[in-house]
């Protein structure tokens, strides 16, 4: 081991035995003088310093955590080369000159709340800007004023009572994210005036960051002795921002307190089994991430808790520069979630809010934090050249990197799943203003709301179905409102949808969550089957939704079945106008944003008016939707068509025809010079026992549960082989006038293109299938999801036949 890889031994040996003395010497003070911590136990125990003769394998000198000497001298120098860094600074100088006269907050005030947070949210804050503020003003300048304040405010909160607010629990909770921010605070301004304390303003500090902050936060989510915390105990978020807060500071103690680099060790090593948290049956609790990188509590959450473990890594490889954190391979992809939620419009960037978020909620700090951990991809500058790059914070100015140039990569997939959380986002473009479909299927508790099966939309800049979103938690309407079904797209029976103890009174969390499968995206269709029965079985038997995107119509199919008979109430919430117009909707935002939605079966509903609330505003009322069927009813298919409006309006729309037939409903879809016909066959809804549901549907000779064909207008519709674009859901063959389309002994989800040079294929079922599919000529080139494969083709029956194997 090492100190710096330029001193000589001679000069490591000195040191150490210099820091041997230190630290007994502060140990006999400690002893001398009684010192005690809160909890009983002395500060330093010489029986935990680490034993190495080649010395400490941290780097000693100060700044270290995030202003590094390295780093600094960089962003000297990018001040005096470039005027963006220059006005960036100049703006947080002043920020820092303002800092200087800012009154500290009271004691008084601090220690006198009450509650879970208390009142130490202002002074948590305070503290932790004046950190990153005057502590990168004092390594830039090195003004002692800088240092003189800062040093004030941390010897100030050390004389708080606590840095936690107390709600009564039993056991107690002696830390919260408050006590997280503290912590924050006084690392890095520890850290950044270290060279400016005094020896006995250094142990006061250390004591009281210990005392305080370290020994709270690890005592009750970390070591063993004294844990009352599970990694899902407290809204998933809270034991990644209080364990990273306490690994900072104690990152900022190295040197300083003997059991220092143990509590460092320990937070590293355990984020892993954070990050891979698989859920709680028993509790009723989510994983963490999905495999995908998705986080189950919402954007907002997910950039709050992934951001502070950033931080806290990101200052571990800068002190323990010779030593890597843990290889961590969500960290891949985690960051994609922020890319593939956000709606860019011609003057924002929005954001999916299903949950505890906003529409404003962005990932920028998380995405900003990964670059300098190291994770690079083009999407992320993208991201931060629309949201926020880091220039007006100083740690974000000081890892500055992100490059405007770069742009979105030419592959980024237009739709995305993540099964685990249930969620799925879709959208017709990466342009700015295209339209964008949200669905949600997932897990309920905390900040994951009772929503399963809802969506929203986005188009043409604007928001136009939304989700109610939410107020302040200490709002009584944060439960009786917002955290219940009535507030989100969904089905209601009798008024209800999810039992409201899964959130909104209760907080239990729901026993099986929603799920999402299927997702296809080929040759402008897109198809996600979302399933919210189990969140909903104390009223439905069957509570299934598919979303049917082709070309420039959105077609939702529900099929719904309760365990008596009821009314059913198809929800939906709107920003903007909504004006009725004979038997449908049209949705407007502004000028341009404007969508029709067209409910097509059951026939003759009714459009009801209720009362809600708006989002994170409970005190203003708004108007939501409710279309129910007439009389009460036990089962029903919902079908409904959204048709948003393009830059041409509405001489351009899909022309929408309902078919019916026997034992099957369904859509006929003119544009341009294309017919698509939709058919959901009544026979695959669970009805038939030990029989497959075989139907003949206008000719078509299939067992799917929903099929889409697509041919030009005015070809023969009695003919297959006139068919461009085949799409089938649930099916396992699809025949006609003597020809074989679709041939798989199980089941399968695909949409094809058929008689084309390029044979596109999108193929989803069970981890074996062998599944031949119709062509009229031999395909030159064969993509099948999303790769160029070789696959046999059959000359005499005109089929290609493909073999997956995901075992």
């Amino acid at each position: 081991m090492k100190y710096q890889q330029s001193r000589a031994r001679t000069l490591i040996t000195l040191v150490e035995h210099i820091r041997t003395a230190l630290i007994f010497a502060m140990f006999l003070a400690v002893v001398n003088s009684n010192t005690i911590a809160a909890d009983g136990e002395k500060r330093f125990d010489v029986t935990n310093e680490k034993k190495n003769s080649s010395g400490p394998e941290w780097k000693t000198s100060r700044p270290r955590l995030f202003f590094t000497p390295e780093r600094i001298k960089q962003l000297r120098s990018k001040v005096k080369a470039e005027g963006v860094f220059r006005e960036a600074w100049l703006k947080l100088q002043k920020k820092a000159v303002r800092l200087l006269d800012e009154k500290l907050v009271s004691k008084e005030y601090a220690d006198g709340g009450a509650g879970q947070h208390g009142n130490y949210g202002r002074p948590s804050g305070q503290v932790s800007n004046m950190a990153s503020t005057l502590g990168l003003a004092y390594q830039m300048t090195g003004e002692k004023r800088y240092a003189k304040k800062l040093r004030e405010a941390l010897i100030h909160f050390g004389g708080l009572r606590r840095w936690a607010g107390d709600a009564k629990r039993d056991p107690p909770w002696n830390s919260e994210l408050n006590t997280a921010r503290f912590c924050f605070g006084y690392a890095v301004g520890y850290d950044s005036v270290y060279d400016y304390l005094s020896e006995k303003d250094r142990k006061k500090i250390a004591s009281d960051m210990i005392r305080l902050g370290v020994q709270p936060c690890l005592n009750d989510w970390v070591l063993g002795q004294k844990r009352i915390h599970a990694l899902d105990s407290m809204g998933h978020n809270w034991w990644s921002v209080c364990v990273s807060m306490a690994g900072l500071a104690s990152l900022s103690l190295l040197g300083d307190e003997p059991q220092a680099e143990q509590w460092v060790r320990q937070v590293s090593d355990s984020f892993s089994e954070w990050f891979y948290y698989s859920g709680n049956v028993l509790q009723n609790k989510s994983t963490n991430f999905d495999a995908g990188g998705g986080f189950y509590e919402s954007v907002n959450y997910a950039n709050y808790a992934l951001s502070e473990y950033l931080l806290f890594r990101l200052a571990f490889s800068n002190v323990f520069s010779d030593s890597k954190p843990p290889e961590i391979a969500l960290l891949q992809t985690a960051g994609d979630f922020f890319v593939h939620t956000c709606y860019p419009s011609s003057d924002s960037m929005m954001s999916v809010n299903f949950g505890d978020s906003s529409i404003k909620a962005a990932g920028a700090r998380t995405l900003r934090l990964l670059l300098a951990n190291g994770y690079e991809a083009d999407e992320y500058h993208w991201y931060l050249s629309r949201t926020d790059a880091g220039l007006g914070d100083p740690i974000g100015l000081v890892y500055y990197q992100t490059d405007s140039k770069k742009s979105l990569p030419k592959n980024l997939p237009t739709s995305v799943i993540y099964p685990d959380i249930g969620w799925v986002i879709m959208r017709s473009s990466w342009e700015d203003d295209a339209t964008m479909m949200a669905v949600k299927s997932g897990f309920t508790w905390n900040h994951a709301h009772p929503d399963a099966g809802s969506f929203i939309l986005f188009h043409a800049g604007k928001p136009l179905i939304i989700d109610s979103g939410n107020c302040s938690y200490s709002r009584r309407e944060y439960s009786t409102y917002y955290r219940h079904s009535k507030a989100h797209n969904v089905i209601l029976f009798n008024g209800h949808g999810q039992n409201p103890e899964d959130c909104g009174h209760g907080d239990r969390g729901v026993k099986t969550p929603g799920r999402v499968y299927k997702l296809l995206d080929l040759a402008g269709l897109k198809y996600v089957f979302a399933d919210a029965t189990g969140p909903t079985s104390w009223k439905f038997s069957r509570n299934y939704r598919h979303f049917l995107w082709i070309d420039d119509v959105i077609l939702i199919f529900d099929d719904v079945r309760t365990h008596e008979a009821g009314k059913l109430e198809w929800l939906l919430h709107y920003e903007g106008r909504a004006d009725k117009r004979n038997s449908e909707l049209h949705l407007s935002n502004g000028g341009k944003a404007k969508a029709i939605v067209r409910p097509l079966f059951p026939e003759n509903m009714n459009i009801t008016e209720k009362k809600g609330l708006k989002d994170h505003d409970p005190d203003t009322e708004v108007t939501y939707l409710a279309i129910s069927p007439q009389g009460t009813m036990r089962e029903t298919k919902f079908v409904t068509a959204i048709l948003p409006i393009g830059k041409s309006g509405k001489n351009n729309l899909a022309s929408i025809e309902p078919l019916q037939g026997r034992e099957m409903i369904g859509v006929r879809i003119r544009q341009g010079r294309m017919i698509t016909d939709v058919y959901l066959n009544l026979r695959a809804d669970g009805r038939k026992m030990h029989r497959n549901s075989c139907n003949v549907i206008n000719g078509w000779d299939t067992d799917a549960y929903l099929l889409a064909v697509t041919r030009p207008t005015g070809a023969d519709e009695n003919d297959p082989d006139s068919v461009e674009r085949y799409f089938v859901a649930c099916g396992s063959y699809l025949r006609k006038n003597g020809k074989l389309i679709l041939d798989s002994l199980s089941k399968v989800y695909t949409v094809f293109t058929a008689g084309k040079p390029e044979m596109q294929v999108a193929l989803k079922g069970q981890p074996i299938v062998r599944a031949s599919l119709r062509t009229t000529q031999k395909p030159h080139k064969i993509r099948l999801n999303g790769k160029s494969v070789n696959a046999t083709y059959n000359e005499s029956q005109k089929t290609v036949t493909f073999l997956l194997d995901k075992r």
